[in-house]
């Protein structure tokens, strides 16, 4: 069952305009899923519970903001409710980036400051075989842009890994909830946009990292767009 079959929606929510949803949106709008974005850093209000029963499900993009900066920030403290609330609901959920770090810390989990940011095009292991990564093998390569990472509750199933032992990169708590840590929605403006504002320090902790980034910033986006479209249909088929 589709968002389409029901005539329900999912609902996007966005934390800065820089980190908008990129192929998510495409995928999803291509697809025929119904989709409502819910621009945090407008002002626009997160869902309320009681609009759960109106949608098929929920992503939750990442931000350049930390999951603890919750003065600064004051939606990130009830957006954790939220999903906590949705998990207990078995509403889907994906959580990229930011959104998997609330996600972990909203259910148990802990979110940590990195010694050095994890960034580039970097291979994951799968760990774990579920739905949402069926159509991936192992490993497989995606985008990364953060400087914390996280831990799950025990009561969560750690779905793939940095190798050796660098961070969860995708984990499911309860029945339909996921994480992943990686940016599979970033296209070209996305990538740009990031490389300009070097939200990481990248200028002054690995200059050739930052160049090696933007020199390859069309490929990274191309193959996004093909990991994007992958995740996207094994999230919609679990609606």
């Amino acid at each position: 069952m589709t968002a389409n079959d029901t005539h329900e929606q999912i609902t996007i929510i966005e934390h800065e305009a820089a980190c908008h949803a990129g192929w998510l949106l495409e995928t999803l709008t291509g697809e025929g899923s119904r989709v409502d974005i819910r621009r945090l850093h407008a002002g626009e209000a997160l869902p309320r519970v009681e609009e759960f029963c109106d949608l098929a499900g929920l992503i939750v993009l990442g931000g350049s903001m930390n999951a603890d900066q919750t003065g600064e920030f004051p939606f990130l403290e009830p957006e954790r409710r939220l999903l906590a609330a949705a998990v207990e609901a078995d509403l889907p959920l994906l959580g990229i980036c930011l959104g998997a770090q609330q996600l972990a810390a909203a259910t148990g989990g802990r979110v940590y400051a990195r010694t050095e940011p994890e960034v580039g095009w970097l291979p994951i292991e799968i760990v774990r075989g579920d739905p949402l990564l069926r159509t991936l093998g192992s490993p497989f390569e995606a985008f990364e842009w953060h400087g914390q990472s996280f831990d799950v509750s025990s009561g969560s199933e750690v779905l793939a890994l940095r190798p050796p032992d660098d961070g969860v990169q995708a984990f499911r708590v309860g029945r339909r909830a996921w994480g992943v840590q990686f940016h599979p929605e970033v296209d070209e403006s996305i990538l740009r946009a990031w490389v300009r504002r070097d939200t990481k320090g990248l200028r002054r902790r690995d200059p050739d990292l930052l160049a090696r980034v933007s020199e390859a910033v069309p490929r990274i986006a191309a193959d996004s767009k093909e990991l994007c479209r992958r995740l996207v249909l094994n999230f919609v088929a679990s609606l």
